[in-house]
């Protein structure tokens, strides 16, 4: 039995062991948790009855000491390894001192984001862990504040084709059916938002993307459904540490699970796209001097 992906299909991918090299040491065959490997009689093995079938993870070929496994398929090829550089690794103060420096920037200066900046955020964007590999997570880069502002537009458009479905009226007659939280949640958020984002359309004012001279836009199709998150975080703390401002919208996502057909079509986005989120990035035209302490809802241990 094999795991599905939309870039494989049900492929497997293939171990190939190099008995000339291995010691059988057993490393690999303690991180595999298909249970793809086996040692039998002091030699490491296939083993015909794993969980699943390699899913390509490449747990056994990094963990191997001794470059005696490699890995094919699923989108792997042994070229794809390389040795793990471990030397002026951030510590912890060092990697907290960037996160707190983080901020949502929403304020750009009139400056492009050069290509190569984009390929440094998209390569660190793309390391970020997924539920199952290969990566399942897609992104529509839009690289001029040109671009930004008609993508945005666009969503708003179609918003006020759908008002109807956010409009006061429609909250009243579907109270029944929704949770308080919900609820609540339509009334104070979701209702102003759209009204918003639609009068401000009309003046010409962009508030969905403001005008950011860049904006990618993270999806699944059959990731898991944080995979998106994790890869959007990603990117923007490599945004951080590259001089850029970048900031999370939500509010695309959830109208394209599905509605916007016609949009999706325009802009290449998958017609049954799942979670997505899009990150805004670009010169912040404005300096923060302090940061904000955070806290969780709780904290417990059981």
């Amino acid at each position: 039995m094999s795991v599905a992906t939309s870039r494989t299909g049900t492929e497997n991918a293939r171990i190939r062991i190099d008995h000339e090299k291995c010691t059988a040491c057993g490393l690999c065959v303690k991180v595999c948790k298909d249970f793809s490997l086996i040692i039998e009689d002091n030699i490491l093995k296939i083993n015909q009855k794993p969980l699943f079938g390699c899913i390509g993870c490449g747990h056994c070929v990094a963990v191997c000491p001794h470059d005696a496994i490699a890995v094919n398929g699923r989108t792997l090829n042994p070229e794809d390894f390389s040795k793990l550089e471990k030397d002026n690794l951030p510590d912890y103060e060092s990697l907290n001192k960037l996160l707190l420096n983080r901020r949502s920037t929403r304020d750009f200066k009139d400056k492009p984001v050069p290509k190569e900046i984009i390929e440094k955020i998209l390569a660190m964007a793309s390391t970020a862990p997924m539920g199952l590999p290969p990566s399942d997570v897609g992104v529509m880069v839009m690289n001029s504040k040109e671009k930004v502002k008609q993508f945005s537009f666009d969503f708003i458009d179609l918003l006020e084709r759908m008002k109807w479905m956010v409009s006061p009226a429609s909250l009243t007659l579907m109270r029944p059916f929704m949770s308080k939280d919900d609820y609540l949640l339509f009334k104070s958020f979701v209702i102003p938002m759209v009204s918003f984002f639609t009068e401000s359309r009309k003046r010409d004012e962009n508030y969905l993307l403001y005008d950011a001279p860049l904006a990618m836009m993270f999806y699944g199709n059959m990731s898991d459904p944080a995979d998106p998150y994790i890869a959007a975080n990603y990117a923007t703390l490599a945004a951080e540490s590259l001089g850029l401002g970048a900031c999370m919208i939500g509010s695309v996502g959830p109208f394209l699970k599905n509605t916007g057909k016609d949009f999706k079509r325009k802009y290449g986005l998958p017609s049954k796209m799942r979670d997505s989120i899009i990150v805004i990035f670009g010169y912040p035209q404005v300096k923060f001097s302090k940061t904000i302490k955070r806290s969780f809802e709780r904290v417990y241990y059981v």
